[in-house]
């Protein structure tokens, strides 16, 4: 077979350990018969057996259903059916997103017996386009972390250095997708779980735009309403990956417009780096600058970034309304933690109890205060194509599973800061229903992995993923470093 130099030498990697190859990678060698759907998955699950043992991603596996599938595959192929897009890429799902026969417990003991008896929607469209699905993954309890750890499964470990946390709450997620358990994942994001796993494990992630990707299937176990905030978006190991994928999660009704750049100078963005609500690690912010002036020697014009105030008022809005949808699966408040907000604390414990008994009333007022700041940011993207941010304050933080969450602090600039500041850059998507791509853009001083955030306009998820390919060509792939240890 005659290839140019790069695409031989990729394919010979890419045939080296397949597991490790990307989504499009895998799909082309399984589509030109150089690999099998067995194969493929018999290489995932070598990095399951080798990895998982340490790093605790992946807590729930059906091997012989998935075997079974990947058989059916190559049957298809083999007879020259119609190969659908993602055909033999062996898959993990993230734990609350329904697989029949699979627990989605939620990080919970109390539902560490709730087996859904159906797919959830999004799992349903990936298993029709090919993919075949054989675990799923770790998550905090409720999915209310920055770490992944809970009570049934344990700890998942960050694969860089295991005594950092993998983020949350799709932390099972992104660690076998970065060490090719998973070929790609589906995560869930209301205040960065897409994107900080992502971000802490080198990895392009997608916070979709509300609406876009059913949540059916993503609801607490026995419960059936949609989460306000919350997305189901895709986890990969490029964006590319990404774009394969996302065309066969979203709803039909909801198909976003195509994009229109060819080229990174297409590209006019606002920049916004330094956070006006916390201290930020000078590492990040100087990984940001630098990833900002390359993207300008390659052609992007940077204007003007957004108001301030908007942005802060908008993320103010988001974490009162994320708070009122996350304090639904708990037990009632205690009369402790209310007493402690009515005397004006504001602790975490006290910010959930308030917000567990807003009034419908209350929830209008916030509702409404959050369609003006869509209003200020739909006009804001009038004005440029996209808003590049960091995606948190620093890279993965070291494990702290021992104190309450409201205690929990992580090193910034040596100094111990409270994990609630870390919420700023995650929280401007949110409540504003906008895409946000987290872009692995390299390595920090320390040589973990550090990525900057991409948003677009509403509805613009292709437009951010463009970019996203586009600029992958100027920095590379920071995941290759990981990769060369494994």
């Amino acid at each position: 077979m005659l290839c140019d130099q790069t695409h031989c030498h990729d394919d010979e990697m890419a045939l080296r350990n397949p597991a490790l190859a990307s989504s499009v990678q895998q799909r082309d060698l399984i589509v030109r018969r150089e690999i099998s759907a067995v194969e493929l998955l018999e290489a995932c699950l070598t990095q399951h057996a080798e990895h998982n043992p340490e790093l605790n991603a992946v807590v729930f596996t059906n091997v012989e259903q998935a075997k079974a599938d990947a058989a059916a595959a190559d049957a298809a192929q083999a007879a020259g059916q119609q190969l659908g897009p993602l055909h033999g890429l062996p898959i993990t799902i993230k734990d609350s997103i329904d697989v029949a026969g699979a627990p989605s417990t939620w990080g919970d003991p109390a539902h560490a017996d709730y087996f859904p008896t159906e797919d959830a929607d999004v799992v349903k469209q990936l298993k029709a386009a090919g993919a075949i699905v054989y675990g799923k993954t770790n998550v905090p309890k409720h999915l209310g972390d920055w770490q992944s750890f809970n009570e049934i499964y344990g700890r998942t470990n960050n694969p860089w250095d295991v005594a950092r946390s993998a983020g949350g709450s799709s932390g099972g997620a992104a660690v076998a997708v970065a060490t090719g358990m998973s070929s790609f994942e589906v995560g869930s994001d209301i205040g960065g779980s897409i994107r900080w796993p992502s971000n802490y494990n080198g990895l392009a992630g997608l916070k979709t735009s509300f609406g876009l990707v059913s949540q059916h299937g993503h609801s607490f176990p026995r419960h059936e309403g949609i989460v306000d905030n919350n997305v189901l978006g895709p986890i990969a190991r490029t964006v590319g990956d990404l774009s394969l994928v996302l065309p066969e999660m979203w709803q039909p009704h909801m198909t976003p417009p195509p994009a229109t750049q060819t080229s990174l100078s297409d590209f006019t963005v606002g920049v916004l780096i330094e956070n006006p609500l916390g201290e930020q690690d000078d590492a990040v912010t100087t990984a940001i600058e630098s990833a900002v002036a390359q993207l300008v020697d390659a052609g992007v014009t940077v204007a003007e970034g957004p108001d301030l105030e908007m942005a802060v008022r908008g993320h103010k809005v988001g974490l009162e309304i994320g708070r009122a949808a996350a304090s639904g699966p708990d037990a009632p408040p205690s009369q402790v933690d209310l007493d402690r907000y009515d005397a004006g604390g504001r602790d975490y414990a006290a910010l959930m109890a308030q917000a567990s008994r807003l009034t419908y009333r209350q929830w209008i007022d916030l509702n409404n205060e959050r369609e003006r700041g869509r209003l200020a940011w739909r006009d804001y993207f009038t004005t440029v194509d996209l808003l590049l941010t960091p995606i948190s304050a620093t890279v993965a933080p070291p494990h702290d599973t021992d104190r309450p969450f409201s205690d929990r602090t992580v090193p910034v600039n040596g100094v111990d800061r409270s994990t609630l500041e870390q919420w700023f850059w995650a929280g401007l998507a949110n409540p504003t229903y906008l895409p946000a791509l987290a872009l692995p853009i390299g390595l920090a001083v320390d040589e973990m992995p550090v990525g900057m955030q991409v948003l677009g306009p509403f509805m613009g998820d292709l437009t951010t993923l463009r970019f996203g390919e586009l600029a992958e060509t100027v920095f590379g792939h920071p995941l290759d470093h990981l990769h060369q240890r494994l």
